[in-house]
């Protein structure tokens, strides 16, 4: 008796084993790589930036559908993904789950970022248009973690990839007053790039 109780223990182990091996790591969570029909699915989003996408609608949001599969860089580990109506890039170097997002709206070109993964007591924003000279603007924080920023588009909006059209290109980072009166500032380093 005690015999059949081992083989049957053993024998539910082994296809709890097959069951589980057989389905990847990711499988129920919320960082599943899922589209639909209306998206290409070779360029699903996954991982923080799938997560975002999802969150503010998929291919409903804002951003629309991914234009091609996420990529990284191998300087600061950071990632990005192209969507139709924007980006959403992972910088790391800002915060372990710190997401930039670009995109067009209301005739602006917006910039938003956050969570930093700590608390700032303001934010710079680097921006240029169509390559122009670079501006570096103080910006409030919206709360200790997140931010945003926009300017007009000045033209028909986003532009693919690659386009000769106008670009918007934003960076950010996180500073904090320093000093006996507060007088002078402690930045942290800048963040991947966003581009519209």
């Amino acid at each position: 008796m005690n015999r059949r109780f081992s083989l049957s223990v053993s024998a539910t182990l082994a296809l709890s084993t097959a069951v589980l091996v057989g389905l990847p790591v990711y499988a129920g969570s919320a960082t599943a790589a899922t589209t639909t029909s209306a998206c290409n699915p070779a360029f699903a989003p996954y991982g923080l930036i799938g997560d975002k996408w999802r969150a503010s609608g998929g291919e409903s949001s804002i951003f629309g559908c991914p234009t091609r599969a996420e990529y990284g860089f191998t300087a600061n580990h950071a990632r990005r993904q192209d969507f139709r109506n924007g980006q959403i890039g992972w910088s790391p170097a800002l915060g372990p789950k710190m997401l930039i997002r670009t995109y067009a709206s209301g005739g602006k070109a917006v910039f938003q970022w956050g969570p930093t993964g700590r608390d700032w007591d303001y934010f710079e924003v680097r921006y240029s248009f169509n390559n122009e000279e670079v501006k570096t603007y103080k910006v409030k924080r919206r709360d200790p973690w997140n931010g945003g920023f926009s300017r007009p588009i000045h033209g028909p909006g986003p532009e693919e990839l690659g386009s000769t059209g106008e670009l918007h290109y934003f960076s950010v980072r996180g500073c904090d007053n320093s000093g006996v009166f507060q007088l002078g500032s402690e930045c942290s380093g800048w963040s991947l790039p966003g581009r519209l």
